[in-house]
């Protein structure tokens, strides 16, 4: 099927016939419209659909006019792309660009794709059953990407699919204790039978989470901004105190060392100087000592909202038990991945400036510990690297490869300590 994927997308201007495409693959016309489905989680003539949406887009966001991209992949005029991008994207294409950046498409790699690209209907039909009739949005995050597993319902919901129900159950637990010590998080709004979670077959549920009010901060504006960080710092150190509340048993240990040394080192072997190996397996030994949290996991900036007079949380998917220094050096890595090499931010004068400002804001509410402290370096690589090795040969998140390869030489020159 993926031979087939990527004969589809040589020849997006110029259609072949499903019998074509059923005969190219040595199935009947039946069966391989059925195969495809199933593969890859759409049908054929809307997964087409959506391949030329995506370039057509990426064509108009590179200065080509409306028309010329919509006659070029395949619409019969301005209008009908018009219409089948407003279905699709729930604004018009100018819209859009106003408000997203947008990725060249690359061709969907079905080894990739976790969720097989759940189609705007399976989140309609998801959303019926909490009885609630609303206009569907797709999720974007900043570096272009449009989520393949949630998709915004009105104004005030976010639907997300998920193959981990325990940690959703988690994650609305640790909201709701958020929440009561005056910090902002995105709860689940229960089915009306009191269930949070709605399977969806094949190892899928589907959750409904209420939208934290308020604006998602960007890397953009914190490294213009770097005296931002002291807020972001303060708000990590609260989130790990009113999550301490919570009972030990309730999380499972990150296996964040394991991970590291057992499976990203080996794949990413000539990264580091071997020289450098040993003393670096070493230190990620050491994480494992360091003060433990239930942290967040993923507080990249499009996590974290300003919420006015606090910083909130949103996606505790990921949420485990590990060293609380974890958070704080992931948030200055992900901003760092957003605005790495560009011209027009002042990222490398004010990225350390931020890095300081978050260590010092979570100090202002949380000591560190001097362990904590010489771990800074450790965990910011050793993120990088897992990062190099989950994204290597892939084709859909070649750019993000690409920059924490570039990355990693500069956290080694300049990471805070």
């Amino acid at each position: 099927m993926q031979r087939i994927l990527n004969l589809i997308e040589t020849t997006l201007d110029a259609e072949l016939t499903p019998a074509e495409l059923a005969e190219k693959s040595g199935y009947s016309l039946w069966h391989f419209l059925h195969l495809f489905q199933q593969q890859v989680g759409m049908p054929l003539c809307r997964y087409r659909t959506s391949r030329r949406l995506a370039h057509g887009i990426w064509d108009i966001s590179r200065g080509m006019g409306v028309t010329d991209a919509a006659l070029k992949w395949g619409f019969e005029s301005h209008s009908g792309f018009y219409r089948a991008f407003r279905l699709a994207y729930g604004a018009s294409p100018r819209e859009w660009l106003r408000s997203h950046r947008v990725k060249e498409p690359a061709v969907p790699l079905l080894h990739e794709e976790v969720f097989k690209m759940l189609t705007r209907e399976k989140f309609r039909e998801a959303l019926s059953h909490w009885d609630l009739d609303l206009p569907l949005s797709p999720v974007t995050y900043p570096s272009g990407h449009v989520s393949d597993n949630a998709m915004y319902a009105g104004e005030d919901y976010v639907l997300k699919a998920t193959r981990d129900e325990a940690a959703c159950r988690l994650g609305d637990t640790l909201a709701h204790t958020l929440n009561a010590r005056g910090i902002p998080a995105g709860t689940l709004l229960p089915l009306p039978d009191g269930r949070l979670t709605l399977p969806l077959g094949d190892g899928l549920w589907m959750t409904l989470c209420r939208r934290v009010r308020g604006d998602r901060l960007t890397a953009a504006d914190l490294i213009r901004h770097p005296e931002k960080g002291l807020r972001i710092g303060a708000a990590l150190a609260a989130f790990h105190a009113a999550a301490a509340t919570l009972e030990e048993g309730q999380a499972d240990d990150d296996p964040w060392t394991e991970h590291l040394l057992g499976w990203a080192l080996p794949r990413v072997q000539g990264i580091l100087p071997e020289k450098d190996l040993v003393a670096f397996a070493v230190q990620a030994e050491a994480a494992r000592t360091l003060p433990a949290a239930l942290i967040h996991r993923d507080p990249n900036p499009s996590n974290l909202i300003d919420a006015d007079d606090a910083i909130g949380f949103i996606d505790f998917e990921l949420s485990r038990r590990f060293a609380r220094i974890f958070d704080p050096c992931y948030t200055m890595t992900a901003v760092l991945s957003e605005v790495f090499g560009h011209d027009d931010l002042p990222w490398q004068e004010n990225w350390p400036v931020l890095c300081r400002a978050i260590l010092a804001g979570y100090e202002s509410v949380t000591p560190l510990t001097e362990a904590e402290k010489a771990a800074v370096p450790t965990l910011m690589q050793g993120n990088e690297l897992l990062a190099i090795a989950a994204f290597a040969g892939s084709s859909k998140y070649r750019d993000i490869f690409d920059v924490n390869l570039r990355m990693l030489p500069y956290i080694i020159e300049n990471a805070p300590t």
